[in-house]
Order: structure tokens, then C-alpha cells, then sequence
């Protein structure tokens, strides 16, 4: 799977066609979490979102996948306009299709700019599409935007009563990076398990370790298959895993543990397997669908419990709706 997924990198990046002459040099501020989870009356909710990026000239002409541009401004705004407004959003990666790009950014940016009228933080995970490109002034836009990446492509904190262990989960990071990585979550899960404070544990990844996904290079990842999976089953405070890469949703529980894949950000859909080796326990409007709607999931985090909600866009009708629905 991994060769794959170079393969079509180098071919995405030698076939991307042109680039914008756009030299964008200001890239506005995003709201800092850290000053945010300093303020103790903050809304108890945040959001779970993945793959905003616009489809490629690649992907549209030589693999006919479709183009979604203007959903990623629909997703946004409704979350900058939600009742119960969110402490932060997390985004799971693949913020745009090209990190190298001037104009995938001024893109992003402009999808987000309610989001940062609001003051509200996005707090990202690096995707395979933030390795497009290249790669030094990928850096660049990705740390002038979100600074924290300067000192580690991973990270933890806490919210409420709630655990955050955010990885990254891409092949681009050395065998070095890699093992202190995992020595990393390994400590931060035992951390969080054993902090009387602490009632729930979510592990975010941009690939996801299962999914019934179709397509080529978008099957289960072995990395995180083999590396997270085992201690993530190990405690009992860790109630999700929750991934993107995936351009779609899924619930699967497996072994009594529950992941989410939530890929469905903008990125070009691909369809799922229903009847796939994992069982999806999907409720409500997209149960019985193979391409659910484009998406973002609000969490309220309660004492006992974490409450999810998909919040569905309907880019045929334009109509919002409410699918899988569901309380760990």
C-alpha cells in the first residue's frame, strides 16, 4: 500500500499541471489553541472535520473524480454559525491539494475566514497532501499558518474532561521520527489513562487502520494498523480513533471499539464497500448509502459520555441533514 501511495504522489506532482502565478506572502492569522484552552468557559464541543482540499487537475481529468469546489466554504460556514458554538476544530488533514501551492492556500484561507472572524482554533494533523509538492515551501505555508508544526509533526492535550493524541501518520516521517513517535503515544496514553481528570481518551490519524473504502491506495493502513492499534485497545478510556484520507464516512466497531473515518471535507468522494469485511453500525440518512454527503461531525463532551453528530451537506440540493448520531 505504502508503494502505492508514492507512486501516486510522484505522478500527481509530475502531472498537477500549472500552478498559480499568485505570490501569496500574508498569510492571515489562525486563532491559537493554546490561548483558547486557557479560557475555562469554553463551550463544551468542538468539531471533527477531513480532506478540505479542492480536486486536483490530476484527479479531475485523468481519473474523472468529481469537483466539489465551494462545499469546503458551505462545511465552514456552518460551523462558524452553529447555536453551540465549538471550542476549537480539528482537522484531520489534507487541508489543501498541493502544500506547495500559493493558490490552494488563498483557497483555504478564504473557506475559513468565518472560522477566524469566529476566534476559532483549527488545530490540524499533517495529511499525505501536505507532503505534495515541494516540500520546503510546503513547510512554509504550513508553519506560517499553524506554528506549532515547527516543533513536532505530533502532539497531545487536554480538553474538559477529554484526551487528545493527534499523530502523524505519514510515510514521508524517517524510522528515527517514527519509533520515538510511537514511544511518544504509548507514554501519552498511560499519561491520560492513569489522570484522575481525564474520562475519555480520542487518538486522531490522517489514514485510517480500516476502512471498506474503494479505490486504489485508499484501503486500511498497515503503519497505523500495526503501530496504534494494539494499545488503543489496551485502555479502557480510549473511546475513539477517528481518521480521514478516506473521502467519506464510516462508523466501524471492531472488537468492541468504535473508529470513525471522516473524509468527507471537500475532497473528491470515494464510494465504500456495505458490504465490507468490517462492520459499519452507520445510523440514519446514510446508512444504506455507498457515497454519504460531504460532512463535519460536532462533538459535546459531557461528564459520562461524548455525543457525536454528523452534520450532512447535500451538494445536489444544497440541504443540510442530520446523519450517523451516536454517544460513547
Amino acid at each position: 500500500m505504502n508503494k502505492i501511495r508514492h507512486i501516486l504522489m510522484l505522478l500527481v506532482i509530475l502531472l498537477s499541471g500549472c500552478k498559480s502565478s499568485i505570490v501569496y506572502n500574508n498569510p492571515p492569522t489562525y486563532f491559537n489553541l493554546k490561548s483558547s484552552l486557557e479560557n475555562t468557559d469554553l463551550p463544551n464541543s468542538f468539531i471533527l472535520i477531513g480532506d478540505t482540499q479542492r480536486t486536483g487537475w490530476f484527479e479531475s481529468t485523468l481519473l474523472f473524480r468529481e469537483s466539489s469546489d465551494s462545499v469546503q466554504f458551505e462545511l465552514f460556514s456552518k460551523i462558524a454559525s452553529l447555536d453551540n458554538k465549538p471550542s476549537f476544530i480539528v482537522h484531520l488533514g489534507d487541508l489543501v491539494y498541493d502544500a506547495s501551492s500559493d493558490s490552494d492556500w488563498e483557497y483555504f484561507d478564504s473557506s475559513t475566514s468565518m472560522i477566524r472572524k469566529e476566534k476559532i482554533p483549527i488545530v490540524p494533523l499533517l495529511g499525505n497532501h501536505e507532503y505534495f509538492g515541494d516540500y520546503e515551501k510546503g513547510n512554509l505555508n504550513i508553519t506560517s499558518r499553524f506554528p506549532e508544526f515547527k516543533d513536532s509533526s505530533w502532539k497531545s492535550f487536554k480538553f474538559k474532561n477529554v484526551g487528545f493524541i493527534l499523530l502523524n501518520t505519514n510515510i514521508e516521517l524517517s524510522e528515527k521520527l517514527k519509533k520515538r513517535q510511537k514511544e511518544w503515544y504509548n507514554n501519552e496514553l498511560e499519561r491520560f489513562d492513569s489522570d484522575t481528570g481525564t474520562n475519555h481518551i480520542i487518538i486522531a490519524t490522517h489514514q485510517p487502520p480500516f476502512t471498506n473504502g474503494n479505490g486504489l491506495g485508499f484501503g486500511d493502513d498497515e503503519y497505523v494498523k500495526h503501530n496504534f492499534i494494539e494499545s488503543y485497545k489496551k485502555y479502557s478510556k480510549a473511546k475513539l480513533f477517528v481518521s480521514g484520507h478516506c473521502h467519506n464516512y464510516e462508523h466501524l466497531l471492531i472488537d468492541n471499539k468504535h473508529y470513525v473515518v471522516t473524509g468527507g471535507g471537500g475532497g473528491p468522494r470515494r464510494t465504500i464497500d456495505l458490504e465490507g469485511r468490517y462492520k459499519d453500525i452507520t445510523n440514519g440518512i446514510d446508512k444504506d448509502k455507498c457515497l454519504r454527503d460531504f460532512h463535519f461531525i460536532s462533538v459535546e463532551v459531557k461528564k459520562d459520555s461524548l455525543v457525536l453528530v454528523v452534520h450532512n451537506y447535500n451538494m445536489a440540493t444544497k440541504k443540510w441533514g442530520i446523519g450517523d448520531k451516536f454517544s460513547l
